[in-house]
């Protein structure tokens, strides 16, 4: 009986080898696909993922003009209070 669970998982570990290998080699053999595609065009692969993407949303409208603001430096900040804040 030992011998037989000892065989089963034996040969489910070696299963489970084999298609994680094969996952790895299948990425691996897609990836060289589409560099060796991408330098044959001359052009950058358009590989973009997008998470939750809600087709349904409406589309945010584009940023307005930028503004340049300009930096001050605060050399004394105020300490801070150990005590919490009074309630009011």
């Amino acid at each position: 009986m030992n011998l037989v669970r000892f065989l089963i998982r034996l040969l489910l570990i070696a299963f489970g080898a084999i298609v994680g290998v094969g996952l790895f080699l299948f990425a691996v053999i897609a990836f060289l696909g589409f560099l060796l595609f991408s330098l044959l065009t001359g052009r950058k692969p358009n590989l973009q993922f997008r998470v939750n993407q809600n087709p349904w949303a409406a589309r945010q409208a584009p940023a307005g003009d930028v503004v340049d603001v300009e930096a001050r430096e605060v050399r004394d900040a105020a300490p801070l209070p150990l005590q919490p804040p009074e309630r009011r």
